[in-house]
């Protein structure tokens, strides 16, 4: 029989120690309130303004980074005007049927089976129990307890989620097979998991991590349970032929075509959180935006995503928007060729000694003046007019912001001249770097799909401002799941990648501006690495402040990437079929709470 909580029982703030309170101060907060929604749009790239969320922080050393959710327990479903939901979205890179074996944002294709210990408030951002009522961590950071739900069960009648479906999830994603995006970093963090009792369990780490409890929860999109039992009987890791691991989520498995779509059908019983209103989910894989717009219009998908121009065109034949409620999606380059040896895909977890030599040392992008020169080259302004209708909100830094830890006034003050809109100043510094007329430089640029929609158009545009100041600019069209493999394996010396990411300050900077595993998403400099070393296990918010701010600073002054804009997630969807989707937007993957997608009334 399912036991289903008491809403004042799952709701109940949580007593934590001193320690989770500066977890969570660190890992992404400055102020106590709930984190704002985005402004209304401006005309054009403006200044920032205080909309960005902060991570939950807590009150005091008692308080817990949690939120009460604002959704409710559904018991029984609506009535639907269609069985099956369709979200069109751009395709994985890979697909698989283990999420264990994949990461974020991949795992976008399992998510709607799977839940999390630490969910995340769909409306605020902030943290909320799921699978775990509550957790602490001991004084000396090391050791993290979680004490679970009890009663709820996993898909198809594979018995109740206990301690030790929990601890396969943590031993799955530290496998050294692994190829989630953060098993390196949890081979690294992890010491070993010991099981109390059927619902409690402590992860014993090797130290203090402040960057842990972010990766936990639903934010990373990391740690989906998946259920032991099932897992033994299959005997193996599935493949893509197999059907997936049961979870605990609202939705299960159904049928998948590759390269096509992934359904989910809605688990027969009341879901012990929430039961979704549509009968089946299913994600379509469709890169084009044209096509996914034509299929809106035409009534054969029902939710997506779409640049700015085809949002316009939507909405005038009758589509809606919902918004993100706590918008933190960036979109930034990366300079991709500073790597340190070893380089290779069986290393990317690994760190490499500071001293260790460059595996491209003849990359143009260990000559900062090019790095320089490519952020002038850049009119941001009229890249967020044409693109985004002016919704935007200008990158100073990436991963810092006013509202985040470690931010530093001067960084906007210094801007202008720094990495502001300068075209002249950028062909000097392209000259005095030995490039001109005689010599141009030359440079890969790769049109990849991102999470943020027009992508293409954008790399494009920012393509037609280098050709500007005479950069002869390659224009490389590659699968995601090859461009992937090669991002992996540090094949690319000279390349510039489109990216767009939602992920916490910590996270960010480790993936896309260090040495860190998982490696080959951005430069490697050894002094950054060495700080961020010490800022990962510093969990005094004070001085983890002073530390961010260092960081920034090295990270401002080497021009580790071409910031662009912050910019407001949006979903597009039919109002005939679809009544609204309520989601934070602000988590890696950016599309999550897929079970909340409502029907129309």
């Amino acid at each position: 029989m399912l036991c289903r909580l008491s809403p004042a029982k799952l709701l109940s703030l949580l007593s934590l120690s001193l320690c989770l309170a500066l977890f969570a101060a660190a890992c992404g907060g400055d102020d106590d309130s709930a984190p704002a929604a985005a402004p209304d749009a401006p005309a054009a790239v403006t200044e920032p303004a205080d909309a960005m969320p902060a991570a939950p922080v807590l009150e005091g050393a008692s308080a817990a980074p949690v939120v009460q959710p604002t959704i409710a327990p559904v018991m029984a479903p609506v009535e639907t005007k269609i069985d099956r939901v369709v979200f069109g979205m751009s395709p994985v890179s890979e697909e698989y049927s283990n999420p264990m074996r994949l990461g974020p944002p991949n795992n976008i294709q399992l998510n709607p089976m799977y839940e999390y210990l630490i969910g995340m408030d769909p409306q605020s951002g902030a943290w909320t129990p799921e699978l775990a009522t509550r957790w602490e961590v001991e004084p000396d950071g090391k050791n993290i307890r979680f004490f679970l739900q009890e009663g709820v069960p996993f898909q198809d009648g594979w018995g109740e989620m206990t301690a030790k479906d929990v601890k396969l999830t943590f031993e799955e994603l530290a496998h050294p097979e692994a190829g989630h995006g953060n098993s390196g970093y949890m081979r690294t963090a992890l010491k070993g998991v010991e099981i109390i009792n059927d619902h409690e369990l402590v992860l014993d780490v090797n130290e203090p991590d402040a960057g842990l409890l972010w990766v936990i929860s639903r934010q990373e999109q990391s740690i989906l349970v998946i259920s032991k039992d099932a897992y033994d009987d299959l005997g193996h890791s599935p493949t893509l032929q197999d059907e997936p691991i049961p979870g605990t989520g609202p939705y299960q498995f159904k049928e998948r075509r590759e390269g096509e779509y992934i359904r989910f059908e809605r688990i027969e019983e009341p879901h012990w959180r929430f039961t979704p209103d549509f009968p089946e989910l299913e994600l379509r894989w469709m890169s084009e935006a044209s096509t996914r717009l034509a299929s809106l219009l035409t009534d054969e998908i029902h939710i997506t995503n779409l640049p700015e121009d085809q949002i316009q065109q939507a909405v005038s034949d009758g589509m809606a928007i919902a918004k993100g409620n706590a918008a933190g999606q960036r979109a930034f380059f990366s300079f991709l060729g500073v790597f340190r040896t070893p380089s290779t895909a069986d290393t990317r977890g690994q760190l490499p000694l500071l001293d260790a030599p460059f595996k491209y040392p003849e990359s143009p992008f260990h000559d900062i003046r090019v790095r320089q020169a490519l952020n002038h080259a850049v009119n941001r302004d009229e890249i967020n007019t044409a693109f985004f209708n002016g919704k935007g909100e200008l990158m100073h830094i990436n991963h810092f912001h006013p509202t985040r830890p470690g931010w530093d006034e001067s960084w906007a003050t210094r801007y202008p001249d720094a990495y502001g809109y300068n075209p002249q100043r950028a062909m000097e510094l392209l000259a005095e770097a030995g490039y001109g007329p005689n010599n141009p430089y030359q440079i890969n640029m790769h049109l990849q799909e991102t999470r943020v929609a027009g992508a293409l158009d954008v790399i494009e545009g920012v393509a037609g401002h280098f050709r500007d100041i005479g950069v002869d600019v390659n224009l490389i069209s590659m699968d995601a799941a090859a461009f992937s493999a090669g991002r992996r394996s540090f094949e690319f010396n000279n390349d510039l990648r489109f990216a767009g990411t939602s992920s916490h300050l910590l996270m960010g900077f480790r993936v896309y501006s260090s040495g860190h595993a998982p490696r080959g998403s951005g430069m490697e400099i050894p002094e950054i690495d060495d700080l961020y070393s010490t800022v990962r296990v510093t969990v005094d918010p004070v001085k983890q402040d002073q530390l961010l701010r260092q960081l920034g600073e090295l990270q401002i002054q080497n021009y580790m990437h071409i910031p662009m804009l912050w910019l407001p997630p949006e979903a597009v969807y039919n109002p005939d079929f679809v009544g609204g989707y309520n989601f934070p937007g602000s988590v890696t993957g950016l599309w999550t709470h897929l079970e909340l997608i409502s029907a129309a009334q």
